[in-house]
């Protein structure tokens, strides 16, 4: 069994990884002054996966979620874009080439290390990144 993302609780407050409100954060890198921003989105460019029918009000929530987080960072990688090029930033968008996973609130560290070392093959083909 995998861990799930889970809120933490300090001083009688909830916190959630900032990425429930801003998944791709180009806007505020700019806004706290960078002028070169490479994001790396764990998403390939297009679409490729179609969602599932929901069998239950669980699996009609999870969709709802995922739509709702689709669309959240569509919008973060649009508005960062607008910014950057208000501001003269230089803006590099990288993509994964392939899914990763389907279900991004499951964890499991063998599979993220494997991504990692396939995403930053990628990057140094796609960008020839000399190390």
């Amino acid at each position: 069994m995998y861990p799930f993302m889970t809120l933490v609780t300090k001083n009688g407050c909830e916190y959630a990884d900032g990425g429930l409100g801003c998944i791709i954060a180009i806007e505020e890198a700019i806004r706290r002054g960078a002028t070169h921003v490479d994001a790396i989105i764990l998403n390939t460019e297009f679409q490729q996966t179609n969602r599932v029918h929901s069998r239950n009000a669980f699996d009609a929530l999870g969709s709802i979620f995922g739509f709702i987080s689709d669309r959240i960072e569509y919008q973060n990688l649009k508005i960062g874009a607008l910014v950057a090029h208000e501001k003269n930033v230089k803006l590099r968008l990288f993509y994964t080439p392939r899914v990763l996973t389907t279900n991004s609130l499951v964890f499991e560290r063998g599979k993220m290390s494997g991504w990692w070392q396939e995403g930053w093959q990628f990057a140094q083909q796609t960008i020839k990144i000399k190390v």
